[in-house]
């Protein structure tokens, strides 16, 4: 079975400063990767990478096989199946929450009007903001923000989405209510690749963990692998830390 995306030594440089190093993993359908590290390990920078917010300095990024670096590739066209919610939810303030949603589909997707309102209000029903369609984002909390942020990425019906830190800009008291909506889509078998420091959910909600340190996976695995029997030293001592 060909993976959805497969990244092969991907590298990743500002000027003489090494983001990414020789990067290598593949992602199949229903995939739940968590990827974890500290801060400054090259995590969102790997995900920037795959979305192409940011054009990696060498390497592969195959997407069903095909290259996707290739300058024959409709990027845009990529985008609308490679999904990203972003740490700080990146809402248009000016639109209202149904715009917020419809405004990819109608420009990107081509979808009429009346299509792009019935997509939008089924994902603002899946993660419970319908209420909230005629708020503008500063009337809405941080938790509100951000599941709007998901509706909207979820109406573009991507293959594969992409969450940065989706919960690390938020009051404690929300994270709960965003994690929530990412179990259920990881139940509903949605394939994601989510950069996060809630430990929790990725050693139970994961079906595949990686780990980054300084540009590199030093390690991967199942989460009960990693998280209870990792082989490499740094794993451990990042364990150690971030569970005490």
């Amino acid at each position: 079975m060909t993976p959805i995306l497969e990244l092969s030594h991907l590298e990743k440089s500002f000027g003489n400063h090494v983001i990414l190093r020789d990067i290598n993993f593949k992602v199949n359908a229903k995939d739940v990767i968590s990827v974890i590290g500290a801060s400054g390990s090259g995590k969102s920078t790997m995900l920037r990478c795959i979305n192409l917010l940011e054009i990696p300095s060498g390497g592969e990024i195959l997407f069903h096989g095909n290259p996707i670096l290739d300058r024959k590739n409709d990027i845009p066209d990529y985008r609308t199946k490679v999904g990203m919610v972003f740490q700080n939810f990146n809402l248009f303030s000016n639109m209202s929450v149904l715009e917020n949603c419809m405004v990819g589909q109608i420009k990107v997707l081509k979808r009429s009007k009346e299509e792009a309102k019935i997509k939008a209000m089924h994902f603002l029903e899946k993660v419970e903001m319908e209420p909230f369609i005629n708020a503008k984002p500063r009337q809405l909390s941080g938790g509100q923000k951000q599941r709007v942020a998901i509706a909207r990425a979820l109406s573009m019906e991507p293959e594969l989405l992409l969450f940065d830190e989706p919960t690390s800009a938020l009051d404690p008291l929300m994270v709960g209510e965003v994690l929530s909506v990412m179990k259920t889509l990881a139940r509903e078998g949605l394939t994601m690749i989510v950069v996060t420091h809630e430990m929790s959910f990725a050693r139970d909600v994961s079906n595949y963990v990686v780990y980054m340190d300084d540009g590199y996976i030093i390690e991967e695995g199942s989460p009960d692998k990693l998280f209870n029997n990792p082989n490499q030293e740094k794993t451990k001592k990042f364990l150690a830390t971030i569970l005490s």
